[in-house]
């Protein structure tokens, strides 16, 4: 089977399926705010974290290693004013959790 045909077969699969169809979507929408968040965080964070989820008002940041997420959690306070106001986004907390992992 051909890359495309296979390609092809993965996105038909996906548009069947409401939940994995749903689930993608969600990923995509907090992959293009933290795109955009990214450059309005203080600059002493920018880079050190990644937006993974928004839920029940709370932020989740995930970082690399313990001291970045020290460091933002530090800056919490204007991160999540910078996401109220900037990009009203109801959120009141932020969460900061270390993801040992090379795709941040």
């Amino acid at each position: 089977m051909s890359r495309s045909k296979k390609l092809q077969a993965i996105n038909e699969r996906i548009a069947q399926d409401k939940g994995l169809s749903a689930l993608l979507k969600r990923a995509n929408q907090l992959a293009e705010l933290n795109k955009r968040l990214q450059p309005a965080l203080p600059a002493p964070v920018k880079g050190l974290c990644q937006l993974t989820n928004i839920r029940s008002e709370m932020a989740v940041f995930a970082c690399e290693n313990q001291a970045a997420a020290a460091k933002v959690r530090m800056f919490s306070r204007d991160i999540l004013q910078i996401m109220q106001r900037e990009y009203k986004i109801s959120v009141k907390k932020l969460r900061v959790v270390v993801e040992k992992s090379s795709s941040i």
